[in-house]
Protein backbone atom coordinates (compact mmCIF):
# COMPACT_ATOMS: atom_id res chain seq x y z
CA UNK A 1 0.00 0.00 0.00
CA UNK A 2 1.39 3.49 -1.26
CA UNK A 3 1.86 6.31 1.14
CA UNK A 4 -0.97 8.62 -0.40
CA UNK A 5 -3.33 5.56 -0.20
CA UNK A 6 -3.02 5.03 3.14
CA UNK A 7 -3.67 9.24 3.82
CA UNK A 8 -6.71 8.99 1.90
CA UNK A 9 -8.06 5.64 4.21
CA UNK A 10 -7.07 7.44 6.97
CA UNK A 11 -8.95 10.64 6.21
CA UNK A 12 -11.73 7.98 5.30
CA UNK A 13 -11.71 6.86 8.88
CA UNK A 14 -11.23 9.70 10.23
CA UNK A 15 -13.97 11.67 9.05
CA UNK A 16 -16.59 9.18 9.37
CA UNK A 17 -15.51 8.65 12.99
CA UNK A 18 -16.08 12.02 13.82
CA UNK A 19 -19.39 12.08 12.53
CA UNK A 20 -20.73 9.25 14.09
CA UNK A 21 -19.06 10.57 17.09
CA UNK A 22 -21.03 13.87 16.75
CA UNK A 23 -24.28 12.19 15.52
CA UNK A 24 -24.20 9.87 18.61
CA UNK A 25 -23.17 12.44 21.42
CA UNK A 26 -25.70 14.89 20.04
CA UNK A 27 -28.69 12.70 21.12
CA UNK A 28 -26.52 10.95 24.56
CA UNK A 29 -28.33 13.49 26.98
CA UNK A 30 -31.74 14.37 25.32
CA UNK A 31 -34.99 12.61 26.82
CA UNK A 32 -37.69 11.68 24.61
CA UNK A 33 -41.57 10.59 26.23
CA UNK A 34 -40.61 6.87 26.01
CA UNK A 35 -37.72 7.54 28.01
CA UNK A 36 -39.79 8.10 31.01
CA UNK A 37 -41.27 4.24 31.07
CA UNK A 38 -38.71 2.62 33.42
CA UNK A 39 -38.82 -0.21 35.92
CA UNK A 40 -40.91 0.55 38.70
CA UNK A 41 -38.62 -1.30 41.13
CA UNK A 42 -35.86 1.40 39.83
CA UNK A 43 -35.24 4.53 41.26
CA UNK A 44 -35.47 7.86 38.24
CA UNK A 45 -31.21 8.30 39.48
CA UNK A 46 -30.34 5.04 38.71
CA UNK A 47 -31.96 5.12 35.47
CA UNK A 48 -31.35 7.70 34.08
CA UNK A 49 -27.17 6.71 35.05
CA UNK A 50 -28.03 3.37 33.19
CA UNK A 51 -29.44 4.51 30.38
CA UNK A 52 -26.99 7.31 29.58
CA UNK A 53 -23.76 4.74 30.31
CA UNK A 54 -25.68 2.03 27.59
CA UNK A 55 -25.81 5.44 25.14
CA UNK A 56 -21.92 6.36 26.09
CA UNK A 57 -21.05 2.23 24.56
CA UNK A 58 -23.18 2.34 21.59
CA UNK A 59 -21.41 5.52 21.08
CA UNK A 60 -17.97 3.89 21.19
CA UNK A 61 -19.02 1.25 19.25
CA UNK A 62 -21.05 3.14 16.70
CA UNK A 63 -17.79 5.53 16.00
CA UNK A 64 -15.39 2.14 15.83
CA UNK A 65 -18.48 1.11 13.07
CA UNK A 66 -17.89 4.45 11.50
CA UNK A 67 -14.52 4.49 11.33
CA UNK A 68 -14.35 1.24 9.16
CA UNK A 69 -16.82 2.08 6.95
CA UNK A 70 -15.06 5.26 6.37
CA UNK A 71 -11.56 3.55 5.72
CA UNK A 72 -13.26 1.42 3.17
CA UNK A 73 -15.42 4.53 1.04
CA UNK A 74 -11.62 6.59 1.26
CA UNK A 75 -9.59 3.44 -0.50
CA UNK A 76 -12.91 2.46 -2.57
CA UNK A 77 -12.73 6.41 -3.66
CA UNK A 78 -8.89 6.25 -3.93
CA UNK A 79 -8.88 3.32 -6.37
CA UNK A 80 -11.48 4.47 -8.22
CA UNK A 81 -9.74 7.79 -8.55
CA UNK A 82 -6.05 5.90 -9.11
CA UNK A 83 -7.18 3.66 -11.55
CA UNK A 84 -8.93 6.26 -13.83
CA UNK A 85 -5.80 8.32 -13.77
CA UNK A 86 -3.60 5.30 -14.76
CA UNK A 87 -5.20 5.03 -17.89
CA UNK A 88 -4.10 8.45 -19.30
Amino acid sequence: MRPIELVAVAAGAVLFAYLAWHRTTSSLYYRSANSSVRPPHIRPEDYEEWVITRRKRWRLAKTAVGALVGAAVGWMLFTMIDSGLARR
